[in-house]
């Protein structure tokens, strides 16, 4: 018995001196902020902290932060850039004058061509210091006439076209033209044998529906011509006004009859703008302008019509237009900034508890105002993953304002990566004629987190995320959970065995029935033999035994005898 108590207590006293020294941590020196350790023996240990993630916040220096943009290379919608410690989202309006073509036209500018299709040139067409000049006699009668063309009905519809093709100063791909001004100064003269609306022609028996007429005009096309629009023009129906009686001897006969100078005008600047942006449609940095004179001379007097005109001028020719920058939708820019990664505190588990993130933003310009596109705003971005609350930037205004009062929870947005973009996006088109400018400045993300320690951690960072610096052990855990299994299963035994196994079997089945009367329970029935029954059985069963097994073969016939 005492060597079975000895030997229990040799094993209580092995295992706590086990457990003793995997939890003796007095010899450990704490070598940073006392606030991170708990001295008290566990199996592992967790450090919280609270620490602002982002460098450079107040955007002091282009340290830290990058710009970016998703915009057109040539004509670009935006720029990016630090100005009075603060970061800076340019949207670049332009607003220019083209002076497109303006004053005489030079024979170094324009080129002469026939109008498409079957038509045929006037008898005299120049360029001279005067302008783009025509002049053009029909008649009939006779095979020829003053200049010496011959005479047939082919020459009644003569027409020229001056071409000259613009080379606009950029790229009309992200401009849009807003307004425009096109007008040309005309002026001709003709003979009195011209008939003219105005004319009295009774007894002279025409033969023609249509009286004698010209047109001035100026038309704008593509390079290709795949579209022309006839952007203005000009009929002078009383250029050659007078009557003048048939005569068979002298159907020229008459006098001059002047149309001076005249300024003709587009009738509506917005068809005129239409044209202008539609043709620059199919490219964008050249289109063609055409100034044209048509002659219509009708044959009123069969054989004897004689129709002249001296002079048709264009004089001069002025188009002037105003474009605006188109800034795209689906654009934006962004300041960005590539934070460190929550695994670089620790490698051991970290739970991030909260991450808030907030800025100040201005603009400098109205938005609305300025702009059509109310559905523009300011956005965040985490790992290229956008946060779903967002800043219209119609709400801003003049003076600095918080994004959000308590900052955006981007929690949710933060893996092991911690990559930051704020940016401006751009959702509807709309054409801006002066730069706006929106401002952000102390952007901060607090993020709260807890790094759970397996092992003995000394020192630590604290406020500012400095490092964590661990002494690590082995990992016993397993040992220890061993040994108090083994701790538990002595107690078990050493208690049954005291309370129960060292008494006989008889002397338990005793102790049980006891245990039971005092209880109350009932119990099966017990036959109990008398004492003669019992003696006699134990003497029948010995002699059984004795006669079966030591008695000869010999000694039993003796016996029988």
């Amino acid at each position: 018995m005492k060597r079975r108590v000895l030997t229990i207590g040799l094993c209580f006293i092995f295992i706590f001196s086990g457990i003793s020294l995997l939890y003796n941590v007095s010899s450990i020196t704490d070598t940073a902020d006392s606030k991170y350790m708990d001295k008290s023996p566990r199996l592992s240990k967790t450090i919280s902290d609270t620490r602002e993630w982002l460098n450079n916040t107040g955007f002091n220096t282009s340290a830290d932060w990058y710009n970016s943009s998703d915009t057109d290379e040539i004509s670009p919608d935006f720029s990016a850039n630090l100005n009075d410690e603060a970061a800076d989202f340019i949207v670049l309006g332009e607003e220019n004058v083209f002076s497109v073509v303006n004053g005489t036209p030079s024979s170094s500018d324009w080129s002469p061509e026939k109008k498409p299709g079957l038509s045929i040139y006037p008898d005299r067409y120049v360029i001279n210091q005067y302008g783009c000049n025509v002049s053009h006699e029909y008649w009939e009668g006779t095979t020829d006439n003053i200049y010496g063309v011959p005479g047939n009905q082919t020459r009644n519809r003569p027409t020229v076209l001056w071409k000259r093709i613009v080379k606009m100063p950029v790229d009309m791909s992200d401009y849009i033209i807003t307004s425009a001004n096109l007008t040309f100064v005309v002026n001709g003269s003709a003979n009195t044998n011209v008939e003219t609306p105005r004319d009295n022609l009774t007894g002279t028996n025409p033969t023609a529906a249509e009286y004698d007429h010209v047109k001035f005009y100026i038309q704008l096309s593509n390079l290709d011509d795949k579209v022309r629009y006839e952007a203005v023009s000009f009929e002078p129906r009383d250029l050659g006004f007078g009557d003048l009686d048939a005569d068979e001897d002298d159907p020229g006969d008459g006098f001059i009859n002047n149309v001076t100078d005249t300024i003709i005008s587009a009738e509506s600047e917005e068809v005129l703008v239409f044209y202008l942006n539609r043709i620059l449609e199919y490219d964008h940095e050249n289109f063609t302008i055409f100034l044209g004179i048509d002659i219509d001379v009708e044959d009123n007097y069969g054989q004897f019509d004689r129709d002249t005109y001296y002079s048709l001028l264009i004089k001069t020719c002025n188009l002037t237009f105003t474009y605006e920058k188109v800034i795209n939708k689906f654009t934006s820019v962004s300041w960005n900034q590539d934070g460190n990664k929550i695994s670089d505190l620790s490698n051991d588990t970290i739970i991030i508890n909260d991450a808030y993130l907030n800025f100040q933003y201005r603009i400098d310009k109205n938005w609305t105002s300025n702009t059509s596109s109310l559905n523009s705003e300011i956005k965040v971005l985490i790992n290229g993953n956008p946060h779903p609350e967002t800043i219209k930037l119609s709400k801003a205004n003049s003076t600095y304002q918080e994004a959000k009062v308590g900052g955006f929870d981007v929690k949710s947005l933060i893996s092991d990566d911690v990559n930051l973009s704020i940016q401006v996006y751009i959702a509807d088109e709309f054409i801006l004629n002066n730069n706006i400018t929106i401002s952000i400045d102390n952007a901060s993300l607090m993020i709260s987190y807890t790094i759970i320690i397996p092992d003995i951690a000394v020192g630590g960072g604290g406020g500012g995320g400095g490092g964590i610096k661990i002494i690590r052990v082995p990992d016993n855990t397993p040992i220890v959970i061993g040994l108090t299994i083994g701790i538990i299963a002595l107690i078990s035994f050493f208690g049954a065995y005291q309370k129960h196994f060292k008494y006989p079997p008889i002397v338990r089945k005793i102790r049980k029935l006891r245990k039971m009367i005092k209880k109350g329970r009932k119990l099966k029935p017990v036959l109990i033999s008398k004492r003669d029954t019992l003696v006699k059985n134990y003497i029948a069963n010995n002699i059984k035994i004795v006669e079966s097994e030591t008695l000869s073969p010999k000694i039993e016939d003796k016996i029988k005898k």
